[in-house]
């Protein structure tokens, strides 16, 4: 508030005071500029002549030192320095040898007679600029110019210094400034006063005017009488007239903004109950806090997710709301205060575990002074919690090749062995790389079905058995198992399918059944066939083996990303099969399904739906 008054007290309000202040600062800026301009140029002028008659003089006295120092007359080169130095504005002037030794040297201060200096035996060495060079140097803390002269004689046989006094610059600039400021002051008096003789008469007219526009405004109706004057003022007298007669056609105007402003207010009561319905049907919580602290607001949503009811809320201070929540945090020292604006989460306890995200944003409303927002991002920190199991899982699954791979490489690189040693290194290898293979092929698998989301399948009606057998032939048993035991069907079972996608499908769930199997028994393929409620006909191909089997719980989760029923790290996996080919099923209208039981093997069914109309009635083998 106060930047306002100050700067109401500096301008005026009043146009004429306004005129005054602009036309006298413009009058200021005016002159000093010009008076600046005036003072450079003189000065520049003045500074060159001075180093110009600087310059002169010590080129003068070197030229007439030349032949004084090749001679060693030193009592003739005092003289010639004394007679050089009786100027007014030289302060010092030397000549030296090469070597900075000073051979005559005259000092002149103002209203002073010339002293001269006798340096000791010993040289005086100074920095002396590059050789041949003059050289024009100013010293402004002592108002100098400092010249130097080489001393020629087909070589430099020494130097000539002269300190040139400018003082008088400084003094002739300082004098410039103080006649401009004369001349401005005076040039501003004389236009203020021009200027107040001018602007009486219009100034006077103006008053009347606004006097009168009082008037009008009270709705008195009464007319400005015209007179001589500014054209600007006889207009502003016309205007203010017409101004008077159209009042009174805006009154009229008034009722029928009165009638609008009514509508629009039905409107907007509209939209509140529009926008209390998005806030009641919300799934995300939301609360806002009064200028006193006090719960004004919080939508049915906010309450669900932080498990309070409506009196805990509702004209409670935002503390008492803020220790009701954090008294169900499974953690209260992670619960941060409702006060920052910075987004944090909180996991809450039962009845019901959540991981809520909380953000509070302060307002500039005047009735609302922070508005809080709470999330359900239960989903997704379970998410990122298994993709932090997988990240480890993946690292270990892949380190644990990877070390084999590179041992053995540095072994055979460094040993030398056999060739049956060698074959079986080759072999171990061979094994590790297929492993480390079948980990990023799945990572692929899985990120092609994310991004293309079946555009590059290629379906065709195919014989499922035939996709079968194409499967069981390029699919390698385990060493020491026996192959899967395959119940062929002679059936027609025609199916709109991927074949490659469907191999791949079965090819790991194949896999999966050797895998968990590591006591053996034979795996057995065969074929069932069901019908839905709509008489749709549905073909499966049946994988059961007789492993390790899943726990009810395990069994709950299959099919779901970076799930590992076993969790000892002794059966390798990323736990991503299952879930790609839930996925590659689904894209293809099928669907998996699994029985197991814990120590009794389990069977995995992939469906797919039949293209012709013939099938039998649920559960039968094909």
């Amino acid at each position: 508030m106060r930047l306002p008054r100050l700067l109401a007290w500096i301008w005026p309000r009043r146009l004429s005071r306004q005129l005054w202040l602009i036309i006298s600062l413009l009058l200021v800026m005016a002159l000093g500029l010009l008076g600046g301009y005036t003072a450079h140029e003189q000065t520049a002028l003045e500074h060159r002549a001075a180093q110009d008659m600087a310059r002169g003089m010590a080129r003068h006295v070197a030229i007439s030192s030349a032949g004084l120092i090749l001679t060693n007359s030193l009592d003739e080169l005092e003289d010639v320095v004394r007679r050089a130095a009786d100027f007014k504005s030289v302060r010092a002037l030397r000549v030296m040898q090469p070597n900075g030794r000073v051979l005559a040297w005259a000092e002149h201060a103002p209203d002073q007679p010339i002293r001269m200096q006798y340096s000791s035996a010993q040289p005086l060495l100074v920095n002396l600029p590059p050789d041949g060079e003059a050289v024009v140097q100013e010293d402004a803390a002592r108002a100098l110019l400092v010249v130097w002269h080489p001393v020629q004689a087909g070589s430099t046989v020494g130097w000539v210094r002269v300190d040139y006094d400018i003082a008088d610059l400084t003094e002739s600039r300082s004098r410039i400034w103080r006649n401009t400021a004369v001349v401005a002051a005076m040039a501003v008096a004389g236009a203020m006063l021009l200027l107040w003789l001018f602007l009486w008469r219009p100034v006077h007219d103006l008053a009347r005017a606004r006097h009168f526009a009082v008037k009008m405004v009270n709705g008195h109706g009464e007319q400005l009488p015209e007179g001589d004057g500014p054209m600007e003022v006889m207009e502003l007298t016309r205007a203010l007239n017409q101004a008077s007669q159209i009042i009174s056609r805006q009154m009229h105007q008034l009722d029928d903004n009165l009638k609008q402003m009514t509508a629009h207010q039905q409107q907007l009561a509209i939209q509140n109950d529009q926008l209390g319905a998005i806030f009641t049907l919300s799934r995300d919580g939301l609360l806002t806090v009064g200028r006193d602290g006090m719960v004004q607001f919080v939508n049915h949503a906010f309450m669900a997710l932080c498990q309070i009811a409506p009196d805990e809320v509702i004209g409670r201070s935002l503390t008492d709301v803020a220790a009701r929540i954090k008294a169900q945090a499974r953690d209260p020292e992670s619960f941060q205060s409702l006060q920052t604006d910075e987004s944090w989460t909180l996991q809450l306890n039962a009845p019901v575990p959540r991981v809520l995200s909380f953000h509070a944003q302060t307002s500039d409303s005047a009735s609302v002074a922070r508005v809080i927002y709470v999330c359900d991002v239960t989903r997704q920190h379970q998410l990122d919690q298994m993709k932090s199991d997988f990240l480890s899982m993946a690292a270990h699954e892949l380190r644990t090749p990877m070390v084999s791979l590179y041992g053995f490489t540095e072994l055979m690189l460094k040993r030398e062995m056999g060739p049956e040693k060698r074959h079986e290194l080759l072999s171990i290898m061979y094994r590790q790389s297929q492993a480390m293979v079948t980990i990023l092929n799945e990572l692929l698998d899985l990120a092609r079905i994310e991004s293309r989301q079946g555009q590059d399948l290629v379906m065709m009606e195919a014989e499922l058995s035939d996709v079968v057998q194409q499967a069981i032939h390029a699919f390698k048993t385990p060493e020491g198992r026996t192959p899967p035991i395959v119940a062929l069907s002679d059936r027609t079972m025609r199916v709109q399918v991927d074949g490659g996608k469907m191999q791949q499908a079965l090819l790991n769930i194949l896999s999966n059944a050797y895998k968990y199997s590591p006591q053996g028994g034979e795996v057995h393929i065969g074929f069932v066939v069901s019908r839905s409620s709509r008489g749709q006909s549905w073909w499966g191909v049946e994988i059961r083996d007789q492993g390790i089997g899943l726990s009810p719980e395990n069994l709950s989760h299959m099919g779901e990303r970076f799930f590992r029923a076993d969790k000892s790290g002794n059966i390798p996996g990323t736990g991503l099969g299952v879930a790609i080919v839930k996925e590659l099923l689904a894209l293809m209208g099928g669907r998996l399904h699994i029985e197991s039981e814990l120590g009794a093997g389990t069977t995995v069914t992939l469906w797919l739906p039949s293209t012709s109309s013939d099938g039998a009635h649920g559960g039968e083998a094909a």
